[in-house]
């Protein structure tokens, strides 16, 4: 069992509480940390002791997670860092941990298409210092987060606060998000790369509990085509029979997906 028990892990979801629980799950699983906490609405009761519930407002948009993170998050907790995950983010690989992620104030997957390249938000560790930096007054743009953080305002996160982001090859062994892993990685993010954290039958119960429009939604779509891909047919199924019962344009793009799986003869 990994110990960090100076990290913080914290996950911010007013909105799928049972699935943010399911991922920190997964990682209490593998490492203990100073402390978990949910930030989620107050009437939700957590299933695990392990897991502290903050009451925080009704988050109502992606700006709203976004401001939330960027100027609040560090009144929510007590670690020397934070590891922020979301419902579709946690740990693969505790073994694959790097003492040296603690000596950089922001960690995140590589951005394969961005300059600077590191990262993704959704699953990654930042230091107090950083926390603390953000409540500059200068820095006033929040949406998205970790664009605002690793980009708009990088120079002056290193230049007045000597905030240190961490190079993208110790990112990528840290976490993947948009690029494949070339090797092993502590943690992921993204419900299109469920296919490479979660076991067959891991994913098809998880399947059974999602909220149907997450099925529907672009990540979803993404999920499938991976799961094409890579031979994952009962998975694969389960997903376009929800999304068969959507609209018509969701119709129609189940049976073009349903063609794909047919094609690689994994349609039984």
């Amino acid at each position: 069992m990994l110990d960090l028990p100076n990290v913080s892990l914290v996950c911010l979801d007013t909105r799928h509480p049972e699935l943010a629980v399911f991922a920190m799950r997964r990682c209490l699983d593998q490492a203990r940390f100073g402390e978990a906490v949910l930030l989620t609405v107050a009437d939700y009761v957590s299933p695990d002791q392990r897991i502290r519930v903050q009451p925080v407002m009704r988050l109502r948009s992606v700006a709203d997670y976004s401001a939330f993170i960027i100027k609040s998050l560090g009144a929510q907790v007590g670690g020397s860092h934070v590891l922020v995950m979301q419902w579709d983010s946690f740990i693969l690989d505790a073994a694959a941990w790097d003492p040296a992620f603690l000596d950089y104030d922001y960690l995140g997957a590589p951005w394969p298409h961005r300059v600077p390249p590191v990262g993704n938000g959704g699953f990654s560790l930042r230091s107090r210092r950083l926390l603390d930096a953000l409540q500059d007054p200068a820095i006033r743009d929040f949406q998205p987060e970790d664009y605002c953080i690793c980009e708009l305002y990088r120079d002056r996160l290193e230049g007045e606060h000597g905030v240190r982001f961490a190079p993208p090859e110790l990112a990528r062994r840290f976490s993947f998000e948009l690029e494949a892993p070339s090797g092993p990685a502590f943690g992921f993010h993204g419900l299109f790369n469920f296919h490479r954290a979660l076991s067959e039958p891991e994913l098809l119960a998880w399947l059974d509990k999602a909220p149907a429009g997450l099925l529907r939604s672009m990540q979803g779509r993404r999920l499938v085509k991976n799961l094409i891909q890579a031979g994952c047919s009962a998975p694969a199924r389960k997903i376009l029979q929800v999304r068969a019962r959507g609209g018509l344009k969701l119709r129609l793009d189940a049976l073009k997906l349903g063609s794909l799986l047919a094609a690689r003869r994994l349609w039984t």
